[in-house]
């Protein structure tokens, strides 16, 4: 069996983050709570929580999504 490094697990939850604008939230499992001022994505390891301003999802496919607006804060809640 080989050990692939966390960031080449196919199924780990990869967030990336564009300054404070966006963040892309790919291998999530739903979204669990949506406002303007707060997101909540559930993963297979924990839950994203996203606060801000404005926040929209922008894309929402079966394998990834796209949160734009004013980010001021990431929590990973496990």
């Amino acid at each position: 069996m080989v050990n692939l490094p966390n960031d080449l697990q196919i199924d780990l939850p990869r967030v990336t983050t564009i300054s404070n604008k966006c963040i892309n939230i790919e291998n999530y499992i739903s979204v669990m709570e949506y406002s303007k001022q707060m997101i909540k994505v559930n993963t297979k390891v924990n839950v994203l929580k996203i606060e801000g301003e404005n926040l929209i999802i922008k894309y929402i496919t079966e394998d990834d999504l796209c949160v734009e607006g004013k980010i001021y804060s990431v929590e990973y809640w496990v």
